[in-house]
């Protein structure tokens, strides 16, 4: 869209606050009726980055009627759902330099509307994480009913929303046992907690919710059982992962956690001593394979302790990510900069060699981010706030006809022979 695009509109009865530029979220277009202003959040920041203070709100009507105290920089395009959406600003009469922000904002957004696809990669949270979440809620719902304390065991993995909600139904995220006593309610989270904490709490007396992941559970479970042959354990995996020390305490002081091929050599084991090797769940077998090569190469007689069990959610949505951004001209993705899983996919996504932005609020998101941009991709990191990316995807449809696909790469265990 051109500068002539743009419509000057006199307004009345804006309830400009001195020095402020009014951003609206709904509007009343003389010419269009009530529209809504989805990308509103997008013209803030752009006010914002240039130190405009700015107010979100409803403009009830644009037009001249009584005496016109605002002017209003409007343009319209057309949403993927056959309606009309707005870009606007409004500033209060007189004030030219508020007035040049306003205007500005919306024509630099107009500049870069247009019709978008947008990939849209599937929920960063894996079916073990979300029936923990699930088991939370649930218990958390019963505890308000019969009035017992409710406590999940930290780190409680699980989507924004849902945190709220336990918060919201009474329950308590702990990081340790401390206070908690019989009829307690102790809800175990997805990555498991160690076997001294489980025995702490069976000795509470509290009745424990387990909702540990099967997966995690099972490499707990043959952890011990290694050790209890007299095997070295090997876990492949990352030393600060949540699951690592529930892991290792099955088998205290006989596992080694090995995280890069050269660090095999650090093994504390002789040829007499059978090795048996666990991948730590939440690891891809992409990252793992080179570390168990090596670990083979070195001990040929390694032995995988649970070769049935095996966690594809890591490289599912490795994969995905990869696949989302290696199909988009620019991968948006939602999430803490501060975040290890969120520089995790944004490496993922640079694989691709498309260009990659961190968005850690929709403020974040730059008109010049847009300019010849024509399919979006956009991933959600597990440490996104509540309602972000949807947030940023209504934004985006403020710009445009904006075609949303989702995709989610999934592997699926087979049952059988084939033939």
């Amino acid at each position: 869209m051109s500068r002539q695009d743009v419509r000057e509109i006199p307004v009345a009865s804006a309830d400009l606050k001195r020095g402020e530029v009014l951003v609206p979220r709904q509007i009343h277009d003389p010419v269009n009726g009530q529209l809504s202003c989805p990308a509103a959040p997008l013209v803030a920041g752009s006010l914002m980055a240039k130190g405009r203070p700015n107010r979100l709100a409803t403009l009830p009507r644009a037009d001249a009627r009584g005496d016109a105290d605002a002017r209003l920089f409007l343009v319209t395009c057309p949403r993927e759902d056959g309606g009309t959406a707005a870009i606007a600003a409004a500033a209060p009469s007189g004030d030219a330099l508020l007035a040049s922000a306003a205007r500005g904002a919306v024509e630099e957004w107009a500049a870069v509307s247009g019709s978008r696809s947008l990939l849209l990669a599937s929920s960063p949270w894996c079916g073990g994480a979300l029936h923990a979440a699930s088991a939370a809620r649930q218990a958390a719902s019963d505890g308000r009913r019969t009035g017992q304390r409710v406590y999940v065991l930290a780190p409680a993995m699980m989507p924004a929303e849902t945190a709220a909600e336990l918060t919201d139904l009474g329950a308590i995220v702990a990081s340790s046992l401390d206070g908690i006593g019989p009829g307690d309610v102790v809800v175990l989270p997805a990555h498991g907690v160690t076997a001294q904490a489980r025995a702490e709490a069976a000795r509470c007396g509290a009745t424990i919710v387990d909702a540990t992941c099967p997966i995690v559970a099972a490499a707990q479970a043959a952890a011990g059982r290694s050790a209890d042959r007299g095997h070295q354990v090997v876990l492949v995996g990352q030393p600060d992962h949540a699951s690592t020390e529930p892991i290792m305490s099955q088998a205290p002081g006989r596992v080694t956690i090995v995280d890069t091929p050269t660090n095999t050599a650090v093994i504390p084991a002789s040829d007499s001593r059978p090795i048996s090797y666990l991948v730590q769940p939440g690891l891809t077998l992409e990252a793992a394979k080179p570390i168990v090569s090596a670990l083979r190469s070195r001990y040929p007689a390694a032995r995988p302790a649970v070769p049935a069990e095996v966690c594809y959610a890591p490289s599912d949505r490795a994969g995905t990510i990869y696949s989302v951004a290696l199909g988009s001209d620019l991968m948006l993705v939602v999430g803490d900069p501060k975040s290890p899983d969120t520089r995790q996919m944004c490496a993922e996504a640079r694989n691709s060699g498309t260009r990659v932005q961190l968005i850690g609020e929709v403020s974040d998101i730059k008109p010049a981010m847009l300019a010849s941009v024509h399919t979006i991709g956009l991933a959600e990191s597990t440490s996104a706030g509540a309602g972000l990316a949807a947030q940023v995807l209504e934004a985006l449809s403020g710009l445009g006809r904006l075609s949303v696909a989702r995709r989610r790469l999934s592997t699926e265990k087979m049952a059988g022979i084939l033939g």
